[in-house]
């Protein structure tokens, strides 16, 4: 059998019309086309399209006669099948007739759809086609969620992707759901709350970014790449200009700078922007501003603190050494 999603009604039953359905033949017509709640069901297919291919038993009832036929190309809302692949489970041949030629049926003999093993068997291997071991995956997600992973290949992780419906109408449980993270350190599948309020996070740390630098005097600081960063004073520092800071809740940026070893620069707090907005002054404790330690090769650390992309809240530490 073969990965394929072949089509399938309900109660269809017809007979061959018009002429016999010779042994060898590939095409025949019936009385009626397949029909799903009075509504043509057929889908117009080309030649070896496998996902409209139909499976039907001619003369079913007949211990003889019986034969499987799959029909490859056929039309929507037509009564004519073609490149019909004959004998398609071997019985005719079994019993005598040539190679894949089936026998002849004459007109009016009985055309029905049956369930059969060849759906199933497709069904059972679009399903392996899709998920390398079912029974590992689903007897193990719970207890090593790596294995589970493992054994989806992409193309079923992508189609699920894909299918996935639009989750904004979706009514989170935030106690009880989670997510699966997948940790390539350890090579196993976590499992994490929808929403970690109040949870214990173990070995926290947060991504630093390479040294940054200056431009005309201007810093650019792009939280895309990390919430702390350090700098090294190679002239006065005018301007700071922070972009993709969250627009919604708190965040905070941390900065180490550290003074020029042969000339001390300043840094100017009164010129910041956040994500393109106007210009505005970090606000300090007491109103005190900043003044960077002239000390050569000293270091100030600088918390810059945003809700909702406002001004940011500053906390200096200074002359580290």
């Amino acid at each position: 059998m073969a990965d394929r999603a072949t089509q399938v009604f309900n109660f269809y039953e017809t007979t061959i019309a018009n002429s016999d359905f010779s042994s060898g033949a590939s095409s025949f017509e019936v009385a009626s086309t397949p029909t799903i709640d009075g509504v043509n069901g057929i889908t117009s297919a080309t030649t070896g399209d496998a996902d409209t291919w139909i499976y039907l038993v001619i003369d079913p009832d007949s211990t003889s006669n019986r034969e499987i036929v799959v029909v490859k190309t056929h039309t929507s809302g037509s009564t004519s099948f073609s490149d019909v692949e004959r004998d398609y489970d071997g019985r005719q041949e079994a019993a005598g007739a040539a190679a894949d030629t089936g026998v002849s049926h004459g007109i009016g003999t009985t055309v029905r759809m049956a369930v059969l093993a060849q759906h199933i068997q497709d069904q059972n291997d679009r399903v392996a086609t899709n998920i390398s071991s079912l029974t590992t995956a689903i007897s193990t997600f719970n207890t090593d969620g790596a294995a589970a992973i493992a054994a989806i290949n992409a193309s079923s992780a992508t189609a699920m992707v894909n299918n996935a419906t639009d989750g904004t109408s979706i009514d989170v449980d935030i106690d009880n759901d989670y997510m699966v993270v997948y940790d390539a350190t350890d090579s196993t599948s976590k499992k994490v709350y929808a929403n970690q309020t109040n949870k214990e996070f173990k070995d926290y740390k947060e991504t630093i970014q390479g040294s940054l630098t200056t431009s005309s005097g201007v810093l650019a600081i792009d939280l895309d790449n990390g919430n702390v960063g350090s700098l090294t004073l190679t002239e006065n520092v005018t301007g700071i200009n922070f972009t993709n800071v969250p627009t919604s809740g708190a965040s905070t940026f941390t900065l180490k700078i550290t003074q020029d070893s042969a000339t001390a620069y300043t840094v100017a707090i009164n010129a910041v922007t956040v994500n393109g907005g106007a210009t505005v002054t970090a606000l300090t404790p007491g109103a005190a501003g900043f003044d960077m330690t002239a000390t050569l090769d000293a270091i100030d650390l600088v918390t810059f603190l945003f809700y909702d992309a406002g001004t940011p809240l500053m906390n200096v530490l200074q002359e580290f050494s």
